[in-house]
């Protein structure tokens, strides 16, 4: 992976290098191995490289067609480039390297921008075409590499992350109202937003084509799921013909000129990953994490299994509440945008504990979105979630008074969520599917913006734009519009997550589970067969049954991975937690009320989500100094945990 900027200036004013070069190397921790400028009057590339195919030279960007017309910045992985060039070459197109990016130009010169369609692997990528005078940028379909745009009648500028745009002084830094909505309803902005106003996502399965004379830009969709189910293969040739799939994405992911590892939870889906890539890495190492105050959400015992089946090495770290404090500013810096999900401290900590021993990890994101095996998709398609059997957490609450099927409901659900049902059962109003499936993701934050904050909205609901992808999705089967919409609104925040703690330790993770060729197949196979007897995963069990022990493949609770509740409940978060929420310019600032950014100081359902927001405010929009000096590098392991965090189990 590596971190890339473009800069287009219509009015045909030369290209700063001075100025492009500063906002290439705001992203210096996505590529510490190289660095690379292309300029030529009014377009200028950027491109910070981690060198993992091809170390040498030859693989420096920005890279170039023959006679140098057509010039190419990229971020990713094409996994499967060996194959592209063999067809360039023997087509008369010469290389001068053995990196995957070459075959980008070589492959626009056959095809122009369809290109991209031919492209195997996560990448955003902006090339210029000399002759045409026309810029290309486009995004991988699934959106596991995110790019960037800001464009105005003067100029365009394109990143692999917001924070390099931001550095160009003629960007304000203004919020997006609608955005902070967006977040607050469903975790993410929505529609192509981003919480700045003026700068905008190249949406996943998108491209974006500028010709340069005219000033004319169009964003193009170049990919869509088209569902066509086969209902005439048996079980037996869906599941054979599955495996054949995700051994072979696996065995492409493994490419790689430096070390490579997974990540390793436990679960089904980092379990299949490691056993599939054991077939392929001798030696393979893996990581994984539980958590010093609470060993209860912990899932590393059910990981050491995994490695002594396949044979892999294992590496275990333990954060505590003080690392989760000493991060967050940090973390919050590298994403850009306040974060969807507390998984991310676990990301990143098990990124850092990666980059002791390697370069590259594989992990298994993904498996929910693709195989069914979130309950509110259940919930939605079958009215049901008993499928999941006996949640994890309720073995730990066994002692309560409450009953066993209302603690169910509980966990699966939350508060709110149980609170609404109760609410029906007494009321019983008329709920349409898509009633039902907001009131189980989403949620309201009653009360906590200001009038004046709720009057410049306009009136703006985030619900049209959240349930868009039910009017894209082009089949009548509710459990494939679930997934397509997990795989459209909510799968993309955990890239994001994944992308940025994976790169803040510039090191590479890929996702072997979203290859496109899978994707495409699980579109045609029908939910009777996906979740056959409604077993969660169903599919991808079938393959694991042959993978790994019993107790992973085989097990029905669904576990997250949660900051655990000691870690908010310590002194170092609470104290945290008051300095950013109950802060001056945080109750003066005037988008959330006074009595709500107190009452979150006391660990609650708001908690995460405000603490998130305000500390992205002073960052980003503030520039405080009292915040931004504490991301000027990450916190180190402390000493007395260093040992502990290194050592290496060889469990074969």
């Amino acid at each position: 992976m590596c971190g890339i900027v473009a800069v287009l200036n219509f009015d045909r004013a030369a290209v700063d290098s001075q100025q492009l070069r500063a906002m290439r190397d705001m992203l210096h921790h996505r590529g510490p191995d190289d660095e690379g400028l292309f300029v030529e009057g009014p377009i200028g590339l950027g491109h910070r490289r981690l060198s993992i195919i091809d170390l040498s030279e030859t693989g420096r960007q920005p890279m170039s067609n023959e006679d140098g017309s057509i010039q190419v910045v990229f971020n990713g992985e094409i996994y499967n480039y060996l194959e592209l060039a063999q067809d360039l070459k023997a087509k008369g197109h010469r290389f001068s390297s053995s990196s995957d990016t070459e075959v980008i130009p070589h492959q626009y010169e056959e095809e122009g921008e369809e290109c991209v369609t031919r492209f195997n692997g996560m990448f955003s990528f902006v090339l210029w075409d000399r002759r045409r005078r026309r810029l290309l940028a486009a995004r991988d379909r699934m959106g596991i590499k995110t790019l960037y745009y800001h464009l105005t009648p003067k100029k365009l500028i394109l990143a692999s992350e917001i924070k390099a745009i931001l550095e160009d002084p003629d960007v304000e830094r203004a919020i997006d109202p609608q955005a902070l909505v967006d977040y607050a309803f469903c975790g993410r902005a929505l529609g192509g937003k981003t919480m700045f106003r003026n700068i905008r996502e190249v949406e996943p399965g998108h491209m974006l084509r500028v010709d340069f004379e005219s000033g004319r830009s169009v964003i193009k969709k170049y990919w869509g799921l088209r569902h066509n189910y086969n209902r005439s293969r048996s079980d037996e040739a869906v599941k054979d013909e599955l495996f054949s799939l995700l051994d072979e994405s696996v065995k492409m992911h493994c490419r790689s000129d430096v070390s490579l590892g997974c990540h390793l939870s436990g679960g089904l889906d980092s379990s299949t990953v490691t056993a599939l890539a054991s077939r392929h890495r001798p030696g393979l190492k893996t990581f994984s994490i539980g958590f010093a105050e609470d060993g209860f959400v912990d899932e590393t015992l059910l990981a050491r299994i995994v490695a002594r089946h396949v044979g892999a090495e294992y590496c275990e770290g333990k954060p505590d509440s003080m690392d989760f404090a000493s991060r967050l500013p940090y973390l919050l810096w590298h994403m850009d945008v306040p974060m969807a999900t507390q998984g991310g401290f676990a990301y990143f900590t098990t990124s850092q504990l990666a980059r002791q021993h390697v370069k590259v990890t594989l992990t298994g994101h993904g498996g929910d979105e693709l195989f069914a095996g979130y309950p509110a998709q259940f919930q939605a398609s079958f009215g049901r979630t008993d499928m999941f059997g006996q949640f994890k957490y309720t073995q730990h609450m066994a002692s309560s008074p409450l009953d066993q099927p209302l603690i169910k409901k509980l966990l699966s659900r939350g508060v709110r969520g149980l609170a609404r049902s109760l609410r029906q059962r007494i009321f019983k109003p008329e709920k349409t599917f898509k009633d039902l499936w907001v009131e189980l993701h989403c949620g309201q934050w009653p009360g906590a913006f200001t009038a004046d904050f709720t009057t410049s909205l306009g009136g703006y609901s985030p619900v049209d734009d959240y349930l868009k992808p039910f009017l894209d999705v082009d089949t009548d089967e509710v459990l494939d519009q679930c997934l397509y919409h997990d795989q459209r609104v909510y799968l993309p925040s955990l890239l994001l997550l994944e992308d940025r703690v994976s790169m803040a330790m510039s090191i590479e993770s890929r996702v072997p589970l979203l290859d496109n060729r899978i994707v495409e197949f699980l579109a045609t196979v029908p939910p009777e067969q996906k979740v056959r007897g409604l077993e969660p995963k169903h599919l991808l069990r079938q393959v694991a049954a042959k993978l790994l022990p019993n107790e992973v493949w085989a097990r029905k609770d669904k576990c997250n991975f949660p900051v655990p509740d000691n870690f908010w409940r310590s002194k170092v978060m609470k104290d945290l937690t008051e300095e950013i929420l109950i802060a001056p310019e945080s109750i003066s600032r005037g988008i959330f009320t006074p009595d709500v950014l107190k009452r979150a100081c006391q660990y609650g359902d708001l908690t995460w989500a405000l603490v998130n927001v305000e500390l992205w405010l002073k960052i980003f929009v503030d520039q405080d100094p009292n915040w931004t000096d504490r991301i000027v590098s990450p916190p180190p392991v402390r000493p007395e945990r260093q040992a502990q965090n290194r050592r290496l189990w060889a469990v074969k």
